[in-house]
């Protein structure tokens, strides 16, 4: 077959020229949430938070819509469907897995905000200390559940005072006593 053409370059010549015309279609897609993203100053608090990236936070701000509709923030991970199911007869009290009521893309990208967080970033956070604490006692899976809960939260408090993420300063525990004995004279 030398200096012949393969028998598949016609039927491989247009697949790759559809293909190179999704893929330009869809950076300008990405331009475009990028450019919405920048335009809107809460969205642009919101992605302060570690984890939350554009379209985490343009998701989030068009899902919640109204955040003046929830009386407190920690009715926001219910509404999400990111916390636990309750079952209650009688004196039995038992606690199931996340009830996924509420958005599913948006509850799918808090859960990867919250992986981020406790993989990927390496600045310090009470937030992220707090999730790795859990996840030694409770496991991983519980521990990012219970991260991307707490991101709803922190993400509504954000959008209602009109603050941005404060990462705070770590923790330094004083330094350990000095194990030699001292003589008393």
């Amino acid at each position: 077959m030398s200096g012949e053409e393969h028998l598949l370059w016609p039927v491989l010549r247009p697949l790759l020229s559809v293909h190179e015309h999704v893929c330009g279609e869809l950076d300008g897609l990405d331009r475009r949430v990028r450019q919405l993203a920048r335009e809107d100053e809460t969205t642009r608090r919101l992605m302060t938070v570690p984890g939350i990236g554009v379209v985490t936070a343009l998701t989030f701000r068009h899902t919640i819509d109204d955040p003046s509709r929830f009386r407190n923030a920690a009715t926001v991970g219910a509404y999400l469907g990111l916390t636990p199911r309750r079952r209650q007869s009688g004196e039995t009290d038992t606690n199931g897995h996340v009830s996924r009521w509420g958005d599913r893309l948006l509850r799918t990208y808090l859960f990867e905000a919250a992986s981020v967080l406790l993989h990927r970033t390496r600045r310090w956070c009470a937030l992220k200390a707090w999730g790795l604490r859990l996840a030694k006692r409770n496991g991983m899976k519980k521990a990012q559940v219970a991260v991307a809960r707490k991101l709803a939260v922190i993400l509504h408090c954000i959008w209602v005072d009109g603050t941005v993420f404060e990462w705070g300063k770590e923790m330094t525990a004083s330094p350990p006593p000095d194990p030699t004995p001292r003589l008393q004279a």
